[in-house]
């Protein structure tokens, strides 16, 4: 019998969860009023308010690139700037989209596992200040939460993020489109993470999670409201039939599902990380901490891979490899993998 190709290509390949269509199709019954005016929009955003356990704006939005954009609008004006990794989505993976819709510059910062160092933010900001009004104004600190390599910024790290960003009056913005992995992760709660970091304004990923393009943003600064609702609409993030976007939100916080289907998929990525370490010829490039990893293998064996299992080549100098799990990678998928990566390493020697 053909073995079904396993997919660790990403986890925006993986199905909705059977709760979230359910609530979907529950939505999808009778008439309700238009663009966020409904009672699945006004409850999803109590229930995010009562989750962050403070009085914030939220925004249901239907994509991760939309809700940073956004973010990155209302905090910035054409001549300041936002400061992140060198690999931060917002940089290298969203086309472009600050420079070309907000109009701010990007000043990035080699990452070191992912992360920003204080070190190097406070370098940047010397250096960018040093001209005056011949340079930008840095305004905004922009992290992602998990980084792009799944590592995770600890609340101790947080913190020192934030004392800074209040030294030196900038704003923090949190890429959080895999936040819920994150707070597993920590064994903490999304409340305590934003809490920690003081962010002014948040991206609260859902579709990597189980949901089906929906995402929201979560304004905690006061002063960032003013004209988020038309600058909602301007910015393209303004849906008429909201209300199953919002109804996967109340699915996704009632019962805890986010933190189900996150842990499920943080466990899956921590037996393939136990896998590969076991597999001579494979190595891990960073701390698996979260559902994402990253390993080197032999060039040969990348198509071999490729053949059995949905994947990305990541950095093709390096020979580095990405594997994604998620909420449904299942024990079946576990020991499919074991059998590939045996099988190639036993005819590779």
């Amino acid at each position: 019998m053909t073995q079904k190709k396993i997919c660790l290509a990403s986890d925006n390949w993986t199905p909705a969860h059977p709760l979230i269509i359910k609530a979907i199709a529950e939505a999808n019954e009778g008439y309700a009023p238009s663009y966020g005016s409904d009672v699945w929009t006004e409850e999803a955003s109590g229930l995010i308010q009562k989750i962050f356990k403070r009085k914030c704006k939220v925004f249901i939005v239907p994509t991760g690139t939309g809700a940073n954009i956004f973010a990155l609008r209302l905090c910035c004006k054409a001549y300041e700037s936002v400061i992140c990794t060198d690999i931060a989505h917002i940089h290298y993976q969203e086309s472009g989209a600050s420079e070309a819709l907000v109009g701010c510059k990007l000043l990035t910062i080699p990452h070191k596992e992912g992360k920003i160092t204080l070190d190097e933010i406070a370098k940047k900001l010397k250096k960018e200040r040093a001209f005056g009004k011949h340079s930008t104004s840095p305004r905004l600190l922009s992290i992602t939460q998990p980084t792009e390599i799944g590592t995770v910024y600890t609340l101790k790290e947080l913190k020192a993020l934030a004392k800074l960003c209040k030294q030196e009056n900038l704003l923090l913005h949190i890429d959080g489109s895999r936040l819920c992995n994150a707070a597993v992760s920590l064994n903490t709660s999304l409340h305590e993470i934003a809490e920690a970091a003081h962010v002014d304004i948040l991206s609260l990923g859902g579709t990597k999670n189980g949901l089906v393009g929906a995402e929201a943003l979560v304004i905690f600064n006061p002063s960032l409201q003013e004209g988020s609702d038309h600058l909602q609409k301007q910015m393209l993030q303004l849906l008429s039939k909201m209300r199953y976007l919002s109804a996967q939100y109340i699915a996704f916080f009632k019962n805890d599902l986010w933190h189900t289907l996150a842990t499920q998929a943080n466990q899956k990525a921590q037996e393939i990380a136990s896998l590969i370490k076991s597999t001579p010829g494979l190595s891990l490039s960073y701390p698996v901490e979260t559902n994402q990893i990253f390993f080197t293998a032999p060039s040969s064996w990348i198509p071999l891979i490729q053949e059995k299992i949905f994947c990305y080549p990541w950095d093709a100098e390096k020979n580095e490899v990405r594997f994604i799990a998620s909420w449904n990678t299942s024990e079946q998928d576990i020991k499919a993998i074991r059998s590939i990566l045996a099988e190639i390493s036993k005819h590779s020697k």
